[in-house]
């Protein structure tokens, strides 16, 4: 029976988990999750997963195939648990979202993939003060999630499906999980995000220099709002910072966050206050409806970037240290669609799974 560590707390290493449990039920012995930080730490801003804005939106571009496809798979089992498990901390909304006339429409509308699409009126372009000779609008089905709450029905989850969750401390490179494992394991998922890099310096130096954090900044409000919003082009006259857009996504608890910021390769861990002042002005000036809002918190986070997009594929790498190969397969680099592809990204980890375990896994009726 193999042996399993899954390197990594946040939604890509626990969706990779309970996948992994689901598919191979009667092949793996063991499987551990190994992490420093679990959902309710909020000490680290590395850790990606509970500072996520956490919706669907996918982000593929049209010659993405493959994004596209994780990205489906994970919209259509996020709208079923949204239905079915009322303790996921997945709730559904509506998104409205608004374009530049001259871009490409997302693929998603393009085909007419999500639930409840629809354009929207010049009226409601006109009422979010912008032009509707320039931008358009459309608005569809999508969901919203607590991240909090959902990575911890993840956990329940792994759990309940003979799973093990374990607390470590940050490993310096990937061979230290031999020592801290006991044993060689037959298999390593590699979900660490932005410092997964770091941990392959080593056994896969490229990698080091090909993954980097991409800072967000968000505002938390405790008004609500009955849809989600984006603009992902703000108006020159909104005079924005350099890399704003607008984001605001009601929780399924209350309240909103507010963003927000995608800042490649700044390492700052410091809240911009100017910054902050610009998201709260913009979110007023084209929401009406939160014109009053009370910020009650403000925080920084840092999405996993990575040149090249997400990795996800099967390493041998020979151990130095000790004698026999570390089987590794990587799903980190996602950026920020870590939620919005988790499902899809973690079946495709379960199909380099299959390939280390050289047999051919069952697709079970749910996961």
């Amino acid at each position: 029976m193999s042996k399993i560590a899954v390197l990594g707390g946040g939604v890509s290493g626990l969706t990779s988990a309970l996948c992994l449990l689901a598919q191979f039920k009667d092949t793996i012995g063991e499987l551990t999750v190994l992490a420093s930080e679990y959902p309710g730490d909020y000490h680290a801003p590395d850790y990606t997963s509970p500072w996520a804005g956490a919706n669907w939106y996918s982000l593929a571009k049209d010659s993405e195939h493959l994004q596209i496809q994780r990205d489906k798979l994970t919209y259509t089992l996020l709208l079923q648990l949204a239905d079915r498990e009322q303790n996921s901390g997945i709730k559904k909304f509506h998104l409205k979202t608004f374009l530049q006339k001259s871009s490409i429409l997302p693929w998603f509308v393009k085909e007419g993939f999500v639930e409840g699409l629809k354009e929207l009126s010049e009226e409601e372009v006109k009422s979010r003060k912008l032009d509707p000779s320039q931008i358009r609008g459309f608005e569809f089905v999508t969901v919203s999630i607590n991240p909090t709450r959902y990575n911890n029905y993840l956990i329940s989850q792994i759990i309940n499906a003979g799973g093990i969750v374990r607390r470590i401390k940050r490993l310096d490179t990937i061979d230290q999980i031999v020592e801290v494992m006991g044993h060689i394991p037959s298999l390593v998922v590699n979900c660490a995000g932005v410092n997964a890099g770091k941990l392959l310096r080593e056994m896969d130096p490229d990698e080091q220099g090909k993954v980097y954090p991409v800072k967000g900044q968000i505002l938390q409000i405790y008004e609500d709002l009955p849809f989600q919003v984006i603009i992902e082009d703000l108006p020159e006259e909104d005079k924005p910072s350099p890399d704003q857009f607008l984001n605001v996504f009601p929780r399924p608890e209350g309240g909103c966050i507010v963003g927000g910021l995608a800042a490649k390769n700044d390492y700052s861990k410091d809240i911009d206050p100017e910054l902050s002042s610009s998201i709260l002005r913009v979110m007023k000036k084209h929401i009406p409806e939160l014109s009053t809002a009370t910020v009650y918190n403000s925080y920084v986070g840092f999405r996993p970037g990575r040149e090249g997009g997400v990795r996800i594929g099967l390493s041998d790498y020979s151990l130095t240290r000790h004698i026999g190969v570390l089987k590794v397969v990587h799903n980190y680099g996602i950026g920020g669609s870590g939620y919005q592809s988790s499902y899809g990204s973690a079946m495709e980890v379960c199909g380099y799974a299959e390939k280390a375990f050289s047999q051919r896994p069952r697709c079970p009726a749910r996961l």
